[in-house]
């Protein structure tokens, strides 16, 4: 059985009158991810991954998102700061002794 969507005009009828809390709390968090940094590589490009067993938190009116480093492929919780998936480091620095490569 799938969800039905309700007709627009209801919608706008019920919110009518009621101030909008939950946009600056939406805000408030996007800038809380965007200020994040890897725990493993302090690298600043992240993006947002949803763990079900993680969202949802009591007396909170938004989901909990965890953060994936683009650089080390870390996993963390940024309100705890546990790391769920270590990444890999080597992806994310450049060696500082090149690598050669020999032709044969």
């Amino acid at each position: 059985m799938g969800m039905k969507a309700m007709d627009p005009r209801i919608l706008v009828k019920l919110i009518e009158g009621h101030k909008n809390v939950i946009g600056p709390l939406a805000e408030e968090r996007e800038q809380f991810y965007r200020q994040q940094r890897c725990p493993r590589c302090d690298g600043a490009e992240t993006e947002k991954q949803a763990d079900p067993r993680r969202m949802i938190v009591a007396g909170e009116p938004l989901p909990r998102y965890q953060l994936r480093c683009l650089n080390c492929d870390c996993v963390w919780d940024p309100f705890t700061r546990v790391i769920e998936k270590l990444g890999n480091l080597a992806q994310a620095f450049e060696p500082t002794v090149p690598i050669l490569k020999t032709e044969d």
